[in-house]
């Protein structure tokens, strides 16, 4: 899955840019699948993406609509999703957009990930060595996709500037 290096992410949003330009030929933030949240009062940028996590609440989908695929992404079958915004509501990390009365999933651009390709600091990676990290402990967050999206933002700073306050070197 895609991974952000908290430590190196500017915050350029580029990776917004390619993403909605890949997927629908226009740059737009509401037409992007991965989004960064700027934590403006902590001096913190994150680019966040669905990782596919260990309890995935998303597959919670009444019309059954999702399933995950061999690269570890979550696939939607279109004709199957009522619209009913349970997997944008579930997602612990407010990763999940919605367009068109469609859910918007990294569907990692089919093999060649733009975001990771454009980010010009290297920021983004993809992990071919998939596993699934646990987001326990944001499952029962509340709030809107943007505010869990901050939530989490803080949490993976607060992490490093542990960290950097100690001296040591944390990778993130």
């Amino acid at each position: 899955m895609i991974e952000c290096d908290v430590r190196i992410c500017t915050g350029c949003r580029m990776c917004e840019v390619v993403c909605s330009s890949h997927h629908f030929g226009a740059v737009s933030p509401a037409l992007t699948r991965i989004k960064v949240a700027k934590l403006e009062e902590i001096g913190l940028d994150l680019a966040v993406v669905c990782s596919s996590c260990a309890q995935k609440p998303c597959l919670e989908c009444p019309s059954e609509a999702l399933a995950v695929g061999d690269r570890g992404q979550i696939l939607l079958e279109a004709e199957l999703c009522n619209a009913c915004r349970t997997c944008v509501e579930a997602c612990p990390i407010g990763a999940i957009g919605f367009y068109d009365d469609l859910p918007l999933f990294c569907d990692l651009c089919g093999g060649e990930i733009a975001c990771v390709i454009a980010c010009p600091t290297q920021a983004l990676s993809f992990r071919e060595d998939y596993r699934e990290d646990s987001l326990e402990a944001f499952l029962t967050n509340e709030g809107s996709a943007g505010q869990r999206r901050a939530q989490y933002c803080r949490a993976r700073g607060e992490a490093l500037r542990r960290s950097w306050q100690s001296g040591a070197r944390v990778d993130s």
